[in-house]
């Protein structure tokens, strides 16, 4: 198991607009999930990928960013600092730090415990340096309830999925 301390902020590999709103929100995700194939305009699963590959095709992307992503092994890595904006989550990444975790996000896929103690450790170190409150702690489904515009009856985004530990992550870093 690699549970790495979060690296400071300028080992991070990609940069964003500097913040102009305090972090109250830290955003969940998972790498995988559903999208509309651009070729048949029909909804696909996009797998979970490995960390290299997801680092990869965000810091390449030309809007989009995420502020830390963690393996399944537990490895944590950096991409855009915390003291900076990364497009992660509709109208709320100006105030938010995102986190990706390397899961199939389908609600079967397990998040493996070196995964989640790894990211509890990141969640105390966040919460204690932003203060951020219980409630500050959402998943990206929480936030974003918009529709697939090639399949409305679904869901864009269900991240992190099922499968997540939620309510067990927040006791583990806030107690109770």
């Amino acid at each position: 198991m690699c549970v790495a301390l979060a690296p400071p902020d300028g080992l991070a590999r990609r940069t964003g607009a500097p913040r102009t709103q305090p972090v109250d929100l830290i955003v969940l995700h998972s790498t995988g999930g559903p999208t509309c194939d651009a070729r048949s305009g029909r909804p696909i699963w996009v797998g979970a990928g490995t960390m290299e590959e997801n680092l990869r095709q965000i810091e390449a992307h030309p809007t989009l960013g995420v502020h830390y992503m963690i393996d399944r092994d537990g490895t944590l890595r950096a991409s855009v600092p915390a003291s900076q904006i990364a497009h992660h989550v509709f109208r709320h990444s100006g105030r938010s730090i995102g986190i990706e975790l390397i899961n199939e996000g389908d609600g079967r896929d397990p998040f493996p415990e070196a995964q989640l103690a790894s990211l509890v450790k990141l969640l105390r170190e966040l919460v204690q340096r932003h203060g951020i409150e219980r409630d500050g702690v959402v998943r990206h489904s929480d936030l974003d309830q918009g529709r697939m515009p090639c399949a409305p009856e679904r869901r864009r985004k269900v991240d992190p999925g099922d499968a997540f530990p939620y309510e067990r992550v927040r006791a583990l870093v806030f107690g109770g």
